[in-house]
């Protein structure tokens, strides 16, 4: 078990309330620990007295420990989710930006479908803990694994080309981010969809690095390939005459087409299975399928985590005893 809030801005209130609380049941039960301080019409159970006492010190105890929120000593089995982990690995470099997919009678890019196929998965699946990798040559965590799908899905629609500065495509990078997401001690397998276009010829993955981030790892990859193998000019944004402009380099544009190679050779590596985007529907529902489910916590605070609760009944419960249980009785009868 631990604290939550185990800091100085809870840690000091809490305290203050015990003191406060104790100081008062001092002085307002005192007559029950000094036999010389008697009442005329009462007589004291000393035994009933104790325990009463002993109860409402109990639960203003619990309760103190209770506003610190305690987690990690009672969970709730019925409540826990049940779905797969499953990081998304999102190429953002230039070449993501080509219009040449072809969707609704028009061309869209290579990032925009990539980033529909992300949404409408976890849409169709919001059962399942999903985490966000964007890379270029370098690579960022946009979100860790998390139920929390609306915050992910928002960090999602704002991504862009311009997301991340450093030209390239660095797949080890990327895919060392990615496993560290998981929790090495779980043996159930995970989940990396790579989506990306593989790359530039120059940008081809160093597969024997690459082995060993997966080597006794329970984590398998997918990769998704957007784009035409013929490759495509490259848009930078807009010239001077408000035309597209292209990236070029020494003077030639330069061009960029799917490099199915290189995924097909990661998803070896993942010991899983290469989709292009045409087909990735059925393809990701299929391949995803046959991940193994298991109970997991939200990642944005042990939502079915009962400690608290508990805490919070214990002490109602001791509560409970010292209004209950008489710790005085009147000699005799007076009446009015």
């Amino acid at each position: 078990m631990y604290f939550n809030s185990f800091d100085s801005i809870h840690i000091v209130p809490a305290f203050l309330f015990l003191l406060v609380t104790l100081g008062v049941v001092f002085f307002r039960y005192r007559k029950y620990l000094f036999p010389r301080e008697k009442t005329i019409n009462y007589t004291i159970n000393g035994k009933n007295a104790i325990i009463r006492i002993v109860s409402l010190v109990l639960s203003l105890v619990v309760l103190s420990a209770a506003l610190l929120e305690p987690t990690g000593l009672v969970e709730d089995p019925s409540a826990r989710a049940q779905g797969i982990d499953c990081v998304w690995l999102l190429d953002v470099s230039l070449s993501m930006d080509v219009p040449d997919i072809a969707e609704n009678d028009s061309f869209i890019s290579r990032l925009a479908k990539a980033k529909s196929v992300i949404e409408n998965y976890m849409i169709t699946h919001p059962e399942n803990r999903y985490g966000l990798v964007i890379f270029a040559g370098k690579s960022r965590l946009v979100s860790p694994l998390t139920s929390e799908h609306s915050s992910l899905l928002t960090f999602l629609a704002s991504i862009d080309s311009k997301s991340i500065a450093e030209g390239g495509t660095d797949f080890h990078d990327a895919l060392e981010l990615a496993i560290e997401r998981f929790d090495t001690k779980d043996t159930i397998p995970h989940a990396i969809v790579l989506l990306s276009d593989g790359g530039d010829r120059e940008d081809a993955p160093d597969t024997d690095s690459i082995k060993n981030l997966f080597h006794r790892k329970d984590t398998r990859l997918i990769s998704v390939g957007f784009g035409q193998t013929k490759p495509s000019p490259i848009p930078v944004g807009q010239d001077s005459l408000w035309e597209v402009a292209y990236k070029k380099f020494q003077g030639e544009t330069v061009l960029s087409g799917l490099n199915r190679e290189s995924l097909e050779r990661l998803a070896d590596i993942g010991k899983w299975s290469y989709i292009e985007w045409n087909s990735v529907g059925k393809g990701l529902e299929k391949s995803l399928s046959t991940v193994s489910h298991h109970a997991f916590q939200d990642s944005w605070g042990n939502s079915n985590d009962m400690t608290v609760p508990v805490f919070i009944m214990i002490s109602c419960f001791f509560f409970l005893i010292f209004l209950l249980l008489p710790s005085s009785f009147l000699k005799r009868w007076n009446a009015l």
